[in-house]
């Protein structure tokens, strides 16, 4: 009798857990809906440092930097570099003045034996009193050059000016060659052996007032030259320039505008 009732209450108990899993619903999967998904505005390009290309000593290979304690000048750390000038140094580094150099930052600056055995190469038409290194080399550029009477003129491939230059003057006139191909050359017929301008020097030339000007009658035809330029320093307005014939001249012109000034140098 015992067993049968421990049997018939398996059978119930076995009976319920069916019903009950006949009763339990199927979970139905949730849908989710298209997420919004928030594009990041992306951010203003950050504009490039213009001190790398100026002050470039951090970056010479083999360069040495140098902390600053107080009371050190940058002439302090230069001894036995002698390729190598103050202002230079300074510029290199993005320094002020080399007197205050501010404490604890760093100056680069090229080790002592390499400075000593390895001389510069730079070609130069002037070198300035204890200029040392190759900071302003000279450079070729193509011209023309035509002699006139009283003067010369000189046309410039680099710029496209046309300067003017008078026997009598220390001044050099500025002009812009504005002479486009077609235009009429002067019609001024000039006396044997002398000629009159044409093209870009024809078109200055006539509006000086031609044979009247302070040039007078060219007394040979253009001709093609390469002349050799050389600026004075890194933001001087003067610049060497050497003739064909060898001479050199310091020439200074204000930017924008039409006059500068032409000295001869008389270099040993």
């Amino acid at each position: 009798m015992f067993k049968k009732i421990i049997l018939l209450g398996i059978f119930l108990f076995a009976l319920t857990s069916v019903a009950l899993m006949q009763e339990t619903p199927t979970p139905t999967p949730a849908v989710l809906g298209a997420v919004n998904a928030v594009t990041p505005t992306p951010l203003p390009p950050k504009p490039p440092d213009p001190r790398p290309a100026i002050c470039s000593a951090p970056y010479q290979e083999g360069w040495q930097r140098h902390q600053v304690q107080g009371g050190e000048t940058l002439a302090s750390f230069m001894t036995g570099i002698t390729n190598l000038s103050v202002t230079q140094a300074a510029a290199l580094n993005c320094i002020d003045d080399p007197n205050a150099l501010p404490i604890g930052s760093f100056v680069w600056l090229p080790p002592e034996s390499e400075t000593s055995t390895t001389p510069p190469t730079c070609p130069q038409l002037v070198r300035a009193e204890g200029e040392v290194g190759c900071v302003n080399p000279s450079r070729g550029i193509q011209g023309a050059q035509q002699l006139f009477q009283n003067g010369m003129m000189l046309w410039r491939e680099d710029t496209g000016d046309i300067w003017v230059v008078s026997n009598d003057e220390t001044v050099v006139h500025v002009y812009e060659d504005t002479y486009i191909e077609g235009e009429p050359d002067p019609t001024a017929t000039p006396p044997t052996t002398f000629f009159a301008p044409v093209r870009g020097f024809g078109k200055v030339w006539a509006a000086m007032g031609g044979e009247t000007s302070i040039l007078g009658w060219a007394t040979a035809p253009e001709g093609q030259v390469s002349l050799t330029v050389q600026a004075a320093g890194r933001v001087s307005y003067t610049e060497y320039i050497q003739l064909p014939d060898g001479e050199i001249y310091a020439v200074t012109i204000l930017p924008d505008t039409s006059e500068g000034w032409w000295v001869p140098l008389a270099l040993s």
